[in-house]
């Protein structure tokens, strides 16, 4: 509780994570590709959501910090894009409906209590599409915030495949892109 109360103060200010530019993952990732239904997990002041959207995206944004659920509302609209923005949970992602085509989550899975953790998978399998991609940031330091690449894979084994990992040169961190797999009876 204390964690959550401590990241959420920072969003009185500017929190060092929030340029205010999508990742280029998230670029390269959209570049070229038919848009479709997104999920930004952590949205934080959706940088990402708002360049999905304005690529043609149906987007949905969500994250427990109401502070940086307020300024992203604000910043889509003055950038003249539709995105809804919802303050929730993960991994409850309270009131929200799938099947989204993309989720990303730039820096949320790796903060998430080892309860949250264990519902993300079942979470994410509900609302993605077979075929879906998700694209996660992650710290690889096994102290919070991180999760080292074994256990984040296998946190999702079963119900996505992995396409790619990219650990950075330093080693702290990585990108990954998996794919949701077709349950038994679901068209992929």
């Amino acid at each position: 509780m204390l964690g959550r109360l401590s990241f959420a103060l920072r969003y009185l200010g500017r929190p060092r994570w929030d340029t205010g530019l999508p990742p280029p993952e998230v670029v390269a990732y959209a570049t070229g590709r038919r848009a479709g239904r997104a999920l930004d997990i952590g949205c934080g002041t959706g940088a990402s959501a708002m360049y999905l959207a304005g690529a043609g995206w149906k987007v949905t944004g969500i994250d427990f910090v109401p502070l940086a659920i307020l300024r992203a509302r604000r910043r889509a609209r003055t950038v003249g894009v539709e995105v809804d923005f919802r303050v929730g949970s993960v991994p409850a992602f309270e009131g929200i409906r799938g099947p989204f085509d993309l989720a990303l989550d730039v820096g949320c899975l790796h903060t998430l209590d080892s309860a949250a953790r264990q519902g993300y998978r079942p979470a994410l399998a509900r609302l993605l599409a077979p075929g879906a991609a998700l694209l996660i940031f992650a710290f690889t330091s096994p102290r919070v915030p991180g999760i080292p690449p074994a256990e984040l894979e296998r946190l999702l084994a079963g119900a996505f495949r992995l396409a790619e990992r990219r650990i950075d040169d330093d080693g702290r961190a990585a990108w990954y892109t998996f794919t949701r797999k077709a349950s038994p009876g679901e068209k992929a």
